[in-house]
């Protein structure tokens, strides 16, 4: 069914940051939206992320404006621009710190998110922990995995998902975009509905916020698909982190499905 996507993104600092180390980029009208990240206490973190962003976004934007190879499926096309957008942030964060010796060692988290326009399809991908939910009819799920210490030990059922939410090695990464090996990222496909309500965010927002929170804010805010509010929306989200305490940057983008008007 054909489907029209709104893209609205915020971003802040927080209240116990001084600098904003996350970036988030979006092209509206295909329904791409990127959020990153960058590894804080490292050199050049916002400039990691903002690489991350850009490129990642850039990318997708080319490779989806393409026209479709025949002997190719739509999710195999979908899912192989994704994937190259990645990699390719990770290839220009490192060729940037060649450049650049005092950026060495920067690094980032990444979530993107693309819907193709004529079908019912998306494409997630992400390397690190910031995270991608999905609100349909009333029911938040969560897309993305943790590339995460506490993850790991989550999956092996060593430490309870409680547990790996307030220990104290809950950031520590098992992987990321620009250090020297290369990512790995995990590439996740589907269908969207009209109604859908995609959120991608940084830690510093459902590090403090929980889930019975993010889906009262989100449907409350987005009750008309026709005309979302998605400024106010975000603005609430970033409120309530900070009201929780704001201990990191805190970045969210909205992708909300809504019908093609005649």
């Amino acid at each position: 069914m054909p489907h029209l996507p709104s893209v609205f993104g915020m971003t802040g600092v927080g209240r116990r940051r001084s600098r904003n180390e996350d970036s988030f980029s979006v092209v509206a009208d295909m329904g791409v939206a990127v959020v990153a990240d960058g590894m804080g206490g490292h050199p050049g973190g916002d400039v990691a992320s903002q690489i991350a962003a850009e490129t990642a976004t850039a990318t997708l934007r080319e490779d989806l404006a393409l026209p479709p190879q025949s002997e190719q499926s739509q999710p195999d096309r979908l899912s192989s621009a994704m994937r190259r957008s990645l990699i390719r942030a990770h290839e220009q964060i490192r060729a940037r710190a060649e450049l650049e010796p005092h950026l060495d060692g920067m690094g980032t988290t990444i979530t993107a998110f693309a819907v193709d326009p004529t079908s019912d399809l998306f494409v997630l991908g992400n390397v690190g922990d910031s995270r991608a939910y999905r609100l349909r009819a009333g029911e938040l799920a969560r897309l993305t995995r943790d590339d995460t210490w506490v993850q790991e030990c989550v999956d092996a059922k060593q430490l309870t998902v409680e547990q790996a939410r307030r220990h104290p090695f809950a950031h520590l990464l098992t992987q990321c975009l620009g250090l020297e090996d290369a990512p790995k990222p995990r590439i996740t496909e589907g269908s969207v509905q009209i109604g859908d309500v995609y959120l991608l965010c940084t830690d510093g927002l459902v590090g403090m916020v929980d889930d019975a929170t993010l889906v009262g804010i989100v449907t409350s805010g987005l009750g008309d698909l026709h005309h979302p509010n998605g400024d106010a929306t975000l603005r609430r989200l970033l409120d309530a982190a900070n009201d929780a305490g704001g201990h990191d940057n805190i970045t969210a983008v909205l992708v909300t499905i809504g019908p093609v008007r005649a």
